[in-house]
């Protein structure tokens, strides 16, 4: 076995390029899954710091009509009743809105002795629940970062004082966060008074969530909650009336987390696809190897030699690249993380970190060691069976897969209850059917070899390309894969792009956007109708309700024709109409024409509209539908438009210091701005995926002039000069390119709109219509073909052991 594996060592001399390109082929590979995980690993626990503490634990909130503490106490004695239920806590809360120094801030109570243990076992501070004893005992409060308040400040509501015990990001706005009795004293609600009643319902998937969010970060967003009608149910069991309780997912009260790691999915998705592709180039590598081993093999197996032990040492071989090039990786993942970090944070709206942080956890050692030594191993195991044990895989094989990535496609496409992972699921169900065709393609190419009226060259080049498929095939298929996810990332964004420039285009029509008017929101509105520059002001309000028990951001202002235009709605919006984000209308399950409860009547549903970016479900009503919902109207954002050539940025700024005033094209570029961010680190990683392949590629290539030396001399004799050689290997570059493109172009455009039509509405609650600009598949198109080029130009190395197989 020792003289064996030396034997492989020596060949590993003798062939160093291939040996070093296959070694930053799967480096990259694994520093694409380490950049992947730290990044979401910190953007993770950015999200669990920012958790509200009374949600902490919890799964769902209940709602009733006319819910009163009587019913918290009857459901919680039902409860207590039946030792076997799945529930595990219920814990009365409370909610409403008061202002605060001219700011509307919401306040939330909670019973934190009801409160269920933490799941991670944490402690804050060291006390045995979610927040500081001081605030247990109603003589203290949590504030929400965006208040500005220090701990130790003190805070005057209703008459009584309280000390800020500690300052924290909510994710929930201005908020105030205290114990149940003093919430209902700062909100003068009686005793009696409950809004919500907060529940921990057993999870049968928690187990594999908290697995999966160790192996990557955010992934378990793929996988399905308790299932809301299931809790309904178990409610109904208890409380013996069917439908009395809804349940509302706790996720739902932090729409911006659920967003985030939304994104951390299919960051996770996108950033396995480099290892993929890293795969293929390990496969093509051992393939290449074994070729060029193929006669000594064989001698040592018919001299006594057992395949085992020429597999084991071949595959010895393999482990040491592969923990070589995990080290590498990890140390590249770190490099990319750090350089990546701020534009993830810019794009999933989680605060920037100064830094990645240095540590290196258990778990991403052994992602990175599993991805750099898994294929390896895997890769080099499957070439050796195809090429040494077997001689080669039946077709027949295609016959009995392909139905099944057919029916992969067809559940993720058409059961959202599959959720991301299953948009996924199709996705990399269709990757596969594409590669599946490349086979086939080169045995077309190899037909038309002889049946096509073409040149001397042309034919010895598509000799070269056809006559190879296993030298072929696999490099082939990965760079189909990569630039056919560069055209779906692209026509995607592109088509994003698009949408969201034209809703920016319709939203912001005015010339200057004024913020944080608070308690001085009546004298700047006084102040700019004195301004002869002034030709119009907008006044707009928005408040924090629910709606059928889903929080909602409630926004309001004089719906006019003009502002409803930029709704997409043609005419005034009147009382009692009211326009919903597609984000809310797919929660609510309304369209058109709907009518919804309200505190105070009903509203009818006058139009959807598209609202990208927003992490929230929106309802925008005319300032005259606002009583409707039991609240007064307060306007705490204006929009003004000025006369031609005006600019009042600076003098409203130095009149009223304390708000916050930005010209419409600094809103537009800021918006812009944020976009590209957001879709920075996926293009980085559809890059690194590209490169990968492309490294597999030249191997391929190289492998194939390599085992062409015999007949280039041959031909050489005859007299082919070196000129018309260098034709010969651009014209099979070439034809490689065409192939990659002609397969790639509709996977990427299917890609696109999965993307698009599934993904985007099951993560986000917005569809993009799908575009086809050439700016979103043209690019990687020529990149897959200049790739191919390329490689095909650089000089192929002087490394030994090349064999014709007698093509």
């Amino acid at each position: 076995m020792r003289l064996l594996v030396k034997s492989q060592l020596r060949f590993l001399r003798q062939a160093p390029w291939s040996a070093a390109t296959a070694l930053l082929g799967v480096a990259l590979g694994v520093a694409s899954v380490v950049a992947v995980h730290v990044i979401s690993a910190q953007v993770e626990r950015t999200l669990d710091a920012a958790a509200p503490p009374h949600l902490v634990g919890l799964t769902h909130l209940l709602d009733r009509q006319g819910l009163r503490a009587a019913d918290y106490f009857d459901l919680r004695d039902r409860w207590r009743r039946q030792p076997a239920s799945p529930i595990t806590a219920l814990v009365p809360v409370v909610e409403g809105h008061l202002l605060l120094d001219g700011r509307a801030v919401q306040v939330l109570g909670a019973d934190w002795l009801a409160m269920p243990p933490r799941a991670d076992g944490g402690t804050r501070r060291g006390a045995a629940f979610s927040v500081p004893l001081e605030v247990i005992v109603g003589e203290a409060l949590l504030a929400d970062v965006s208040l500005g308040r220090r701990p130790g400040d003190s805070v005057s509501v209703g008459g009584r004082h309280f000390r800020v015990a500690e300052v924290l990001e909510t994710g929930l706005g201005p908020a105030l966060i205290a114990d149940l009795a003093a919430a209902q004293r700062m909100l003068q609600l009686p005793a009696e008074a409950v809004s919500l009643v907060g529940v921990a319902v057993e999870d049968p998937w928690a187990t594999w969530r908290r697995w999966l969010n160790r192996l990557m970060p955010g992934f378990a967003a793929g996988f399905p909650m308790p299932d809301t009608v299931a809790v309904e149910g178990v409610l109904a069991e208890l409380d013996g009336a069917a439908g009395a309780w809804q349940a509302i997912p706790v996720s739902a009260e932090r729409p911006s987390a659920a967003f985030a790691r939304a994104v951390l999915f299919n960051l996770g998705a996108l950033g396995t696809l480099a290892l993929l592709v890293a795969w293929f180039l390990i496969y093509q590598v051992g393939v290449i190897w074994l070729r060029r081993q193929q006669l000594l093999l064989r001698r040592l197996h018919a001299v006594g030699v057992s395949q085992r032990s020429l597999r084991l040492s071949f595959l010895t071989l393999f482990a040491g690249l592969g923990t070589l090039a995990t080290v590498v990786g990890m140390f590249l993942g770190l490099a990319l993380a750090e350089l990546l970090v701020s534009i993830s944070a810019a794009g999933l709206g989680a605060a920037p970190a100064a830094e990645v942080p240095s540590r290196v956890d258990v778990w991403l050692v052994a992602k990175a060691v599993a991805s750099g030594l898994g294929v390896c191993l895997i890769g080099g195991w499957a070439a050796f069976a195809q090429t040494f044990d077997q001689g080669g895989w039946s077709p027949r094989w295609r016959w009995l897969v392909t139905p099944v990535l057919l029916l992969m496609v067809a559940l993720g496409i058409g059961l959202e209850d599959t959720g991301v992972f299953g948009g996924f699921m199709a996705i990399f169900a269709m990757s596969m059917l594409i590669a599946l065709l490349v086979s086939p393609a080169l045995a077309l190419l190899r037909r038309a070899a002889t049946q096509l009226p073409l040149g001397l060259l042309w034919r010895l080049a598509l000799r070269e390309v056809a006559w190879h498929p296993r030298a072929l095939s696999v490099a082939l298929a990965a760079l189909t894969l990569a630039v056919a996810t560069g055209i779906g990332i692209g026509l995607m964004v592109e088509s994003f792009r698009a949408d969201f420039t034209r809703m920016l285009e319709s939203r912001l029509a005015g010339d200057l956007y004024v913020y944080r008017l608070g308690e001085q929101s009546t004298a700047v509105d006084q102040w700019l109708q004195q301004q002869p520059e002034v030709a119009a002001i907008s006044r707009f309000g928005a408040e924090r309700v629910r709606l059928e028990g889903l929080p909602v951001e409630l926004g309001y202002a004089h719906f006019d024709p003009a502002q409803s235009a930029r709704y997409g709605f043609s005419r005034a919006l009147e009382s009692g109409e009211a326009l919903l984000s597609e984000r809310l209308a797919r929660d609510l399950d309304v369209a058109r024409g709907d009518r919804l409860a309200v505190a105070e009547g009903q509203l009818a549903v006058a139009g959807v509209f598209a609202d990208f970016g927003a992490t929230a479900g929106r309802l925008l009503v005319d300032v005259g539908s606002v009583a409707a919902l039991g609240l007064q109207p307060r306007f705490d954002r204006f929009t003004v438009d000025l006369q031609p050539g005006a600019d009042l940025v600076e003098r409203l700024a130095q009149r009223f210091p304390d708000v916050e005033v930005e010209a419409r094209a600094a809103v537009r570029a800021q918006a812009l701005r944020i976009f590209d961010r957001t879709f920075a680190i996926t293009q980085a990683l559809t890059l690194l995926a590209l490169v990968v392949a492309v490294v597999g590629m030249y191997n391929a290539l190289t492998a194939l002039r390599l085992n062409q030396a015999p007949t280039a001399r041959l031909l050489h004799a005859q007299g082919l000069t070196a000129a018309e050689a260098r034709r010969i290997s651009l014209i099979r570059s070439l034809l490689v390119g065409a192939i990659a493109a002609l397969l790639a172009l509709p996977l990427g455009i299917a890609m696109a709109w999965t993307l698009c039509t599934v993904l985007n509405p099951r993560s986000f609650g917005w569809t993009v219509a799908l575009q086809l600009p050439p700016e979103g598949w043209l690019l990687p198109l020529l990149f897959g073909v200049g790739a191919a080029l390329l490689a095909g130009a650089v000089p192929a190395p002087r490394e030994r052991g090349a064999l014709d197989d007698g093509a």
